[in-house]
């Protein structure tokens, strides 16, 4: 499908507001619950395994999906993008400097973290001419996760299909897809908050729920999961 095709076909989001929220769901679950209500009704999980097709792989995987009557999608991939490229993204598109988006996990050495910032802040300064051109950045990925991403999100969108967010990569990806269509990210969510700062700079940029009050960094998606598993005990 032609990109400018599939931007054209997202609209601007109008909530569905017949619904009442049970007594037990306070907090985090009331709201959790609530942006599901707003945007489905029976509830259908189905996690979208990524692929290296890229792009229009994310759009006929998505297609597939909801034709086939799913409405709520996650993802899941066994591929490792480089952690330099996801935060450089992030980091360009929050107009953040590279310390901003940078997290220093569970067993990560200090020599780690100063490589890391380096090789972020050099990614950034190469490839900030790619702003304006969002699409672009999406290709420093070689593994072409975040393409594929992109692509999901916004044929998700188009669809009018929610989607949930479980790792860095993933909203690297939502950043981007968000930038050629802001209406986009009315449709998304984040899995669970996080201590890394790179999440909730791009959560803020997009003004997209922050997810469960889980406080988690692992980057495995497990937010997301438990987000589909509490809408399915209580939808």
């Amino acid at each position: 499908m032609d990109p400018a095709e599939l931007l054209d076909r997202i609209e601007s989001f109008i909530p569905i507001t017949n619904f009442t929220l049970p007594e037990r769901a306070t907090g985090s679950l009331a709201e959790l619950l609530t942006w599901w209500w707003e945007r489905g009704s029976e509830l259908k999980p189905k996690r979208i395994e990524i692929t290296h097709g890229g792009c229009e792989s994310g759009v006929s995987s998505v297609d597939s999906a909801v034709d086939s009557g799913f409405t709520l999608l996650t993802f899941h991939s066994n591929t490792v993008v480089d952690p330099v490229v996801v935060r450089a993204i992030i980091g360009l598109l929050t107009r953040k400097d590279a310390w901003q988006v940078m997290h220093q996990g569970s067993g990560m050495s200090d020599e780690l973290v100063m490589k890391l910032l380096v090789d972020t802040v050099d990614l950034m300064r190469a490839n900030r001419d790619k702003r304006s051109e969002p699409r672009e950045l999406a290709q420093l990925d070689s593994t072409g996760t975040i393409e594929f991403v992109v692509g999901a999100l916004l044929t998700a969108s188009a669809r009018k299909t929610p989607v949930i967010l479980g790792t860095s990569g993933e909203l690297a990806a939502a950043l981007i897809a968000h930038r050629l269509s802001m209406k986009a990210s009315s449709w998304w969510r984040n899995g669970t908050t996080s201590p890394d700062r790179a999440v909730g700079q791009a959560v803020d940029r997009m003004g997209i729920a922050t997810g469960l009050p889980l406080d988690l960094c692992d980057d495995q998606g497990v937010g997301a999961e438990i987000s589909v598993e509490l809408l399915a005990t209580f939808t």
